[in-house]
């Protein structure tokens, strides 16, 4: 099965609430969605985030590595052989970043899960787990508005919720201690940094927060591995890894430096799911569990594919509260585990007509 043509578009999808973190407010997400077809009349599709200009590659780059550097070097190449199209994708931008990579590597498997008439995590190895676990997003807010968004989302269910810190120390710490005070132990927090601490910061604050309670887990507050392993020391919740998640190598560096207990994958960063097998792998081997960062669209059916089929995914992450989908069919959680589409490959279709519309708004 060859590929004949590819595909790119640049979007930007707004959110229902803009994002506060410590990299600043974020009001939506570019994304990169790639239409891969065949000579057999099937088309694969694929996505991509930037997170430009906080960390990673703009869309205008990523675009451009797809369009004229990936798309000559994999046109007429066999649509089968991921493992030689991941090297032969790498190869042709340099080995400099894997965003436009994995685009194209989920359309890839979309169309091997078409042609074999299967879902894509039969292809990873089949069901092991339920699916990609959840959590609530508590946004950070002022402290009154923060209280009123938490309670309601303790009524709808949600007993583990995460939350941004790293802005400043001292607000940081009057604004847990007001929440915890509010609703008591109905919730378990999960704060994310976002590298926003100094080592000296995080030490103050962390140990100040477990203090006041209900903590289940602190999300990358600084962005060095020794400092991380300074801190896996100090506190009594567990650490997770986000920022420093990077390939397979930045695995192994973090389990030989005990500088996390679970790390959190978001897929995009890697180059698609054959490098997130990989480093779940040696995760598994180093005994440290995993997140999967489900985003929306065509990547939360990614990540819930990879989910179901990977044994060390067992905590939750966030799933992201878009205003608008690039879906003919809008693919939601019913609960809180994200589980993957039944359909052949990845199981979800893209209205081509929405997708030109936000491009159009892009250009």
């Amino acid at each position: 099965m060859k590929i004949i043509d590819l595909t790119s578009y640049i979007a930007s999808i707004p959110r229902k609430r803009s994002l506060n973190t410590y990299y600043g407010d974020i009001p939506d997400t570019k994304t990169i969605t790639v239409l891969v077809q065949t000579d057999e009349e099937i088309t694969g599709i694929g996505q991509t985030l930037s997170h430009a200009p906080h960390y990673g590659d703009t869309a205008e780059s990523i675009k451009e590595n797809i369009d004229n550097h990936i798309k000559p070097a994999i046109l007429g190449q066999d649509a089968f052989n991921i493992e030689h199209l991941f090297e032969l994708m790498y190869k042709s931008i340099g080995k400099s970043t894997r965003y436009p990579v994995t685009a194209i590597e989920f359309a890839l498997w979309d169309i091997k899960g078409k042609a074999l008439n299967v879902p894509v995590y039969q292809l990873l190895g089949g069901k092991c787990t339920a699916g990609a676990p959840l959590h609530g997003h508590a946004h950070r807010l002022g402290i009154e508005e923060s209280i009123e968004h938490i309670e309601k989302l303790s009524v709808e269910g949600w007993t583990w919720l995460k939350s941004k810190i790293g802005f400043d120390v001292q607000t940081d710490l009057i604004w847990y201690q007001a929440i915890h005070e509010a609703v008591g132990d109905k919730v378990r927090f999960q704060l994310d940094g976002n590298t926003g601490y100094t080592l000296g910061e995080a030490v103050h604050a962390l140990t100040k927060m477990e203090q006041i309670g209900g903590i289940a887990l602190f999300e990358q507050p600084v962005l060095h591995l020794d400092e991380m392993a300074i801190l896996t020391e100090r506190l009594d919740a567990p650490l997770q890894a986000d920022e420093a998640v990077t390939s397979p190598r930045s695995v192994h560096e973090i389990a030989h430096s005990h500088a996390a207990h679970v790390l959190h994958f978001k897929i995009e960063k890697f180059g698609g799911l054959l490098q997130a097998k990989r480093m779940a792998a040696i995760g598994e081997a180093a005994g440290l569990e995993l997140s999967v960062a489900p985003y929306f669209d065509i990547m939360a059916a990614a990540a819930a594919h990879f989910a179901v089929s990977t044994p060390n995914v067992k905590w939750p992450a966030g799933f992201s509260d878009m205003a608008d989908t690039l879906l003919s069919s809008p693919y939601l959680p019913t609960s809180q585990v994200l589980t993957p589409p039944e359909k052949p490959g990845l199981g979800v279709d893209i209205d081509e007509d929405k997708m030109r519309y936000y491009a159009s708004k892009w250009e």
